[in-house]
């Protein structure tokens, strides 16, 4: 079905299709074309459990191309951004570099020729990849940035969200600063400035997205982009509103969204819950913190030595703005200079226990190690160009790829990115020695992947004239390509 799909689309393009038995045959009979050897980058095995799952080729071909006619298709062109994002690659111009192994090509449903010959026949030089990297810098030209967060949005969420297995319909929403350097903010396009705490400027933009857990792990579903000076509840009440969550969903945020109207409506109307931490200054947290409560009243924290917990009742939740509390509780922490600190979580679930309201906030930790994969492993704040359409279309390419390395890890069984991050998996796969790696074999229609042992068993019961077409290819393969 795929492969006439894009034989429809691409009537000029030589495209296979995967077909393991109709391969064998041929290879039984002497009828193949080619044989290669498939040549992996570390993050080639994350990029290709997509591939076979399906879901990268529906996502990159509903990606929002300008262009009415073309050579190049649309998710040649952008699945090298994905393996940039997840090598920490960034720029346009190396892209197509980033796709060089053939098995990747052919699950994309095109020859593994294009890697060396192209798309097309316009180069003056001898090629060194399928395209030219500028390719993808003039279709950014023709595409609002807008249209990418929707393209996001409206394609990829149900994607994500349909290849997402044990799901436990818990979300986290957090804003993240992207920041731009204060000499040369002012030629980032629609970048913003705003003071934090401390009375610093800081320069750039705001993301605010819903992180969706999965299992012990996540997936960014839903995101809104702005300037930075933009407030985080601003952005979150727009990316709700639009979002789809099923029923009863819980909803963990962190303080910068209270906003109790919006939260008692979102219980009340939506049907979402919320667990989410008091600000220091409100009155109703200044009431949880009495410090006339016997110390009787207090216990232990059940995983933090030395912080102790106190259980709300629902007569200390009572807020005239935000009447839909129903649990809470207190934790007091010994600070070094011998002062109690106190944080203060409530919950508009009925009956949640401290020990099981603290587990669901500690769950939002995990988005915390969704920025730090985000920034540190990826490189979501170098942005080599200024241009909005190219700042937001990197960052929606950088979500895509840590989402495909959380559905890879949680396929792979693997707890946590934390114990199993980006970095680690790029060390791990370098220093491994692949002692069996994955042969493609071509007919003129079709192709097949094999492992090589599996592949010379079965050629070494074939007759003369098989044995005879495989030398032929075998001395073309140790050959290499003619400079």
């Amino acid at each position: 079905m795929l492969s006439e799909l894009l034989q429809e689309m691409h009537p000029d393009v030589p495209i296979l299709k995967h077909s393991q038995d109709e391969v064998v045959a041929a290879l039984e009979k002497g009828e193949i074309t080619d044989v290669c050897v498939s040549c992996k980058k570390t993050v080639d095995h994350i990029v290709n459990y997509g591939l076979k799952e399906g879901f990268i080729q529906e996502g990159l071909k509903s990606f929002p191309d300008p262009r009415k006619r073309y050579e190049v298709p649309i998710e040649v062109l952008l699945l090298p951004q994905i393996i940039q994002r997840l090598h920490n690659e960034h720029s346009l111009l190396t892209a197509p570099h980033m796709l060089n192994s053939a098995e990747l090509m052919v699950r994309l449903g095109y020859s593994a020729d294009i890697l060396t010959e192209g798309f097309n026949d316009r180069n003056k030089y001898p090629r060194e990849a399928p395209f030219n990297g500028e390719t993808l810098k003039h279709v950014l030209l023709g595409i609002r940035p807008q249209q990418i967060i929707d393209w996001y949005n409206e394609k990829w969420s149900p994607l994500m969200k349909a290849h997402a297995r044990g799901d436990v319909r818990q979300y986290v929403m957090d804003g993240m600063k992207i920041h731009v350097p204060p000499h040369l903010y002012k030629k980032f396009e629609e970048a913003g400035v705003v003071k934090n705490s401390d009375g610093d400027c800081e320069y750039g933009y705001k993301v605010v997205w819903i992180y969706e857990l999965i299992d012990k792990k996540g997936i960014i579903r839903g995101m809104k982009f702005a300037p930075i000076n933009t407030h985080d509840v601003v952005l979150g009440k727009e990316l709700v509103e639009e979002f789809d969550f099923p029923e009863n969903s819980l909803l963990t945020m962190d303080r910068g969204f209270i906003d109790g109207e919006w939260i008692s409506y979102l219980k009340q109307d939506r049907g979402i819950d919320v667990c989410i931490p008091l600000r220091r200054n409100m009155f109703l947290s200044e009431l949880a913190r009495d410090n006339q409560v016997p110390e009787r009243d207090w216990r232990k924290h059940p995983t933090r030595t030395g912080q102790m917990i106190r259980e709300l009742s629902k007569d200390e939740l009572e807020w005239e703005e935000c009447p839909v509390f129903e649990s809470g509780v207190v934790i007091k922490i010994r600070k070094k200079t011998g002062e109690d600190d106190y944080i203060v979580l409530v919950d508009t679930r009925d009956g949640i226990k401290p020990k099981r309201l603290l587990e669901t906030y500690d769950l939002r930790s995990e988005i915390e190690e969704c920025h730090r994969q985000l920034k540190v492993f990826q490189g979501l704040e170098t942005l080599p160009s200024k241009k909005l359409v190219q700042v937001v279309f990197r960052i929606v390419m950088g979500i895509i790829g840590y989402n495909m390395h959380a559905l890879f890890l949680n396929s792979e069984g693997c707890s946590t990115h934390e114990e199993y991050s980006l970095k680690l998996f790029r060390q791990k796969l370098r220093l491994k020695y692949e002692k069996n790696p994955d042969m493609i074999i071509y007919t003129e229609k079709a192709y097949a992947v094999m492992k090589t042992l599996d592949f010379l068993k079965k050629t070494l019961g074939l007759p003369k004239g098989p044995r005879e077409r495989l030398q032929e290819l075998f001395d073309n393969l140790a050959q290499g390509p003619s400079p």
